[in-house]
């Protein structure tokens, strides 16, 4: 079943953090299925409810499922109807200015791993980008000169990112060290190897940081705190949304929406209200 499941995936184009994802959840809710063939919308609902997973996950479990069956088996398969309400979850970690300070300051500058993990840090604070488009980010199309990049973005397509004076700075004291290691291509390699960093390395470097600092974080938490830092900094939603090459506003109101409820502060009723002794 492995082996279909991979095959399957090998004919998507889709991004690493989702293969990963996908395979997970299918090896799991097709374990389960004794023949996929005969599976109608009920039965697929059962299997991916017995799991204990929350909303969230089961909406991406019947995506998944629907779209391998679909893969499989044609449009005309029974479980293709099978249904989920998507519930709004709370808002996802994500890196505070606060946070972002400390880990900056937590890296060490004098060596290679140091230096490196302080520009990809940095780079992913300024950008937004995500894990497999950080990882395939080549020297050749950052210039640290202009602060400008282009970038293999979700979806296939070639998009351009800025980043600041202090990430370009950060970048070019990595490159020093990186010229020892005879790297090839990708900006940021591993410091012992020379080879390009993969998205399960990147995501298990930043499992790192955070424990170091006994404070869970992940990759795709950069890409929402270069939303609210952004706005805390004063710039406008359209700005971000380009920025972080979102198609529409939808996810910047609802990564920046505790920023703008902070504004509300002073006027709230209780402020202004006589206290009572």
């Amino acid at each position: 079943m492995e082996t279909t499941i991979q095959d399957f995936l090998a004919s998507h184009p889709y991004a690493e953090t989702t293969k990963r994802t996908y395979l997970d959840v299918l090896s799991q809710v097709l374990g389960k299925v004794k023949d996929p063939a005969a599976l109608n919308a009920a039965e697929l609902l059962t299997i991916i409810s017995s799991f204990g997973w929350g909303n969230s996950r089961q909406c991406v479990a019947l995506a998944a499922t629907q779209k391998y069956l679909t893969w499989k088996y044609g449009q005309s398969h029974r479980a293709l109807s099978a249904r989920l309400k998507r519930i709004r979850g709370v808002m996802p970690r994500t890196i505070s200015q606060e946070l972002a300070e400390k880990l900056l300051a937590s890296f060490d500058r004098h060596s290679a791993k140091g230096a490196r993990d302080l520009a990809i840090a940095s780079l992913l604070l300024d950008t937004g980008l995500r894990e497999s488009e950080i990882c395939n980010l080549q020297q050749a199309y950052t210039d640290t000169e202009k602060r400008i990049l282009q970038a293999l973005v979700k979806g296939g397509s070639w998009e351009f990112a800025i980043f600041s004076e202090e990430t370009a700075a950060h970048i070019e004291h990595w490159k020093r060290f990186r010229e020892t290691l005879q790297a090839q291509g990708y900006l940021f390699v591993n410091t012992v190897t020379g080879k390009g960093l993969t998205p399960g390395g990147l995501y298990s470097i930043v499992r790192e940081w955070g424990r170091a600092l006994e404070t869970p974080i992940g990759v795709h938490d950069f890409r929402r705190g270069f939303a609210t830092i952004a706005s805390e900094n004063g710039a406008p939603d359209r700005l971000i949304m380009e920025g972080g090459r979102w198609k529409s506003q939808q996810m910047v109101t609802k990564y920046t929406r505790a920023v703008r409820l902070e504004k509300m502060r002073p006027w709230l009723p209780m402020t202004k209200l006589r206290e009572i002794k």
